[in-house]
């Protein structure tokens, strides 16, 4: 278990493109932001906070009783709009966060621990992160799902939207299924960094890549920042983006407290 301090960010704006109002969407009669907020506070961050530009998230956070701060509607990305939440609540440039994704309410606690130690033993690298395998030839395909490759040394190569590494043997085969012997990842968007990473990334302009991929820490790799992978040691949940992700939810959680 790591011993590392941090404080827990969760980037929350009202819109979504699969599914609108998302952070407000109610879970067995409770907002998914709040799940998300309750789950980060079992972590053992000194700090949780929710960083939305949207009033009405705003006020439900608030309602329920935890921290929330407003921040600009112009972010394009959610590490921008933590940045700017890292400035409001004067963290100090040596301070620790983690990104932690309001529609995965349920990340479980051994994963905050894995890339928390992972970066500490990692002290050359500016971001941590998780993956988990793709077992299906549809995930591998699917634009929503994004990938992973990585170098020997656990170090991001490249992220996409797109089947990479891609098997050209195999895939020009009209495939059924995957092919043997390649690791395909698939990334998890739960991210760890120091402050002072996140001052000079919203400084930067978004990267060519960056907005050819729609995500955001190709920014990092763009500058020839280092990104440090793990396998993560617990599945994800399924994260909530669409009408049946809500279902699937409630039905996975109606014998729960």
């Amino acid at each position: 278990m790591s011993d590392l301090e941090f404080v827990i960010c969760i980037p929350a704006r009202y819109q979504s493109s699969r599914l609108p109002g998302k952070p407000l969407i109610k879970l067995k009669g409770k907002a998914l932001i709040l799940w998300a907020v309750e789950s980060a506070q079992r972590l053992g961050a000194k700090e949780v906070t929710v960083a939305t530009d949207d009033q009405r998230i705003f006020d439900c956070v608030e309602a329920a009783g935890h921290d929330v701060v407003m921040t600009s509607d112009s972010h394009l990305t959610g590490t921008d709009r933590i940045a700017e939440c890292a400035a409001i609540k004067g963290w100090s440039s040596d301070t620790w966060v983690l990104n932690y994704q309001g529609d995965e309410p349920n990340i479980p606690r051994a994963n905050v621990e894995q890339v928390l130690y992972l970066i500490q033993q990692s002290p050359q690298a500016a971001i941590g992160t998780l993956y988990q395998s793709i077992t299906d030839l549809d995930s591998l395909f699917d634009p929503n799902v994004v990938k992973v490759v990585t170098n020997d040394k656990h170090q991001a190569l490249y992220f996409s939207r797109a089947p990479i590494p891609w098997s050209q043997q195999h895939f020009n085969q009209q495939a059924k299924r995957l092919p043997e012997g390649i690791n395909f990842k698939r990334h998890i968007g739960l991210y760890v960094y120091k402050v002072a990473f996140l001052q000079e990334f919203s400084r930067l302009k978004p990267a060519e890549i960056e907005q050819c991929e729609s995500l955001e820490q190709l920014r990092a790799l763009a500058t020839g920042e280092q990104i440090v992978v793990a396998k993560a040691v617990c599945d994800m949940p399924h994260g909530i983006d669409t009408a049946d992700d809500v279902m699937r939810f409630e039905q996975d959680t109606k014998n729960r407290p």
